[in-house]
């Protein structure tokens, strides 16, 4: 479990795990998040974006990428999260400079979500 963020209340989940996940405020200034999950493209985020939904409980793979690749050198990492039935799940995406970071948690978010 990863806590922080929004979270579903137990009767929207009616059974389905909630996804959260928020984008570093200094992650680049020009540059957008590409997630995906299991492999299908979900969306782009921007500065002060957040990515919220409901998921399927089971085992999940979740990408995230930096678009445009600065230097022509895409960077990503992938996480697998096991999703449990009425949790919440919150993730920060860091961005580094030799590399992505999807860590635990997230913050009070006040931004947009997609």
């Amino acid at each position: 479990y990863a806590g922080g963020g929004y979270d579903y209340s137990r009767s929207e989940l009616m059974g389905n795990s909630g996804l959260t996940i928020f984008r570093e405020a200094d992650f680049g200034n020009e540059m957008g998040l590409s997630l995906s999950i299991d492999g299908i493209p979900i969306t782009t985020l921007s500065r002060g974006e957040g990515y919220r939904a409901m998921i399927r409980p089971g085992r999940h793979v979740l990408t995230v990428t930096n678009t445009p690749s600065p230097y022509g050198k895409t960077k990503f990492t992938h996480r697998t999260v096991d999703f449990v039935p009425g949790r919440n799940y919150s993730f920060t995406a860091l961005w580094q400079v030799e590399y992505l970071l999807l860590e635990d948690g997230g913050y009070v978010y006040h931004g947009f979500y997609r």
